[in-house]
């Protein structure tokens, strides 16, 4: 029985055809990641006219990098690393949710809606986390694969808070069993990063600057063979989880619930980036190689 609710597709058609629509954009950002080199910090100082800042076929061997004075140094680029992003599994998580129905997805992309919405907000400004009011924010957000990272974040935050919606009408709980394997998957994805971001091996001295630096990968506050993610994030989100299901419980209206975890999402991201929790990455020019 476990097995048919699997590979069974969801009933409601509504559901299943919007999953099937999310899962067409996640496609397309698929290959927008294989085939488009550059980003955004060089694009910012050198345009479209960037050394990086084109199309092509050369998907694995366009990445070199290595490690100067302690600082990432490119002299290519390309966005294979964005295939570790967390908010593109999350996404899958809720797109596959809509697809067939199962209960252990859709509680997945509930447990793990927190990702884009916070994502979305701390990269208002994608230099600058926690400044958010300056106009160049409308021409960071001009750029292609920022406009692929912001329809990444708005597709997953659209797929879960629906789902969270959808539970909330069916008298659904968050249900601690149910949301593990999604929240242990985002453990799963930690260690990818640093696996196939960072000198090998990741653990070693030296080894601890990646080929990118987020919070998914370099700014924890120590370093212990990847297990950090376990020791700090993890029980982070279930208490997070817990707190969601705790307060909500006191709102019977579904949309009311629904925008009440928006809402508390949205201020948990201005406290972390208030605090210094939340840095963005940035890439002084003199790393990329022209």
């Amino acid at each position: 029985m476990a097995y048919t609710e699997v590979i069974i597709m969801n009933p409601d058609l509504k559901e299943r055809y919007s999953g099937f629509f999310f899962m067409s954009i996640y496609v397309v950002i698929f290959f927008i990641y294989i085939f488009f080199d550059g980003w955004l910090y060089e694009w910012i100082i050198y345009g479209y006219k960037g050394a990086n800042q084109h199309w092509d076929l050369n998907i694995l061997g366009d990445m070199i990098w290595s490690i100067k004075d302690g600082h990432p140094v490119y002299q290519s680029t390309n966005n294979l690393h964005n295939l570790v992003y967390i908010c593109y599994w999350t996404g899958a998580i809720s797109y596959s949710a809509l697809i067939t129905d199962n209960k252990w997805l859709r509680q997945g992309a509930i447990a793990t809606v927190g990702f884009p919405i916070m994502s979305f907000f701390s990269t208002i400004n994608p230099v600058v986390a926690s400044d958010i009011f300056t106009t160049d924010i409308f021409h960071y957000h001009s750029y292609l694969l920022q406009v692929v990272y912001d329809i990444n974040h708005l597709c997953g935050i659209t797929m879960g808070l629906y789902l969270f919606y959808s539970a909330a009408r069916n008298k659904e709980e968050i249900n601690m069993k149910l949301i593990t394997p999604a929240i242990f998957f985002t453990w799963i994805l930690f260690f990818a990063t640093r696996i196939l971001l960072q000198k090998w091996p990741f653990w070693a001295a030296g080894h601890e600057k990646g080929l990118i630096s987020t919070n998914q990968i370099n700014d924890m506050p120590f370093v212990f063979y990847g297990f950090e993610y376990g020791i700090i994030v993890i029980p982070l989100l279930y208490a997070i989880n817990v707190t969601i299901k705790k307060f909500t419980g006191y709102i019977k209206d579904p949309v009311k619930k629904t925008a009440a975890v928006f809402i508390f999402f949205s201020v948990l991201t201005m406290i972390f980036v208030l605090l210094g929790f939340i840095k963005l990455q940035v890439i002084p020019i003199e790393f990329f190689i022209q």
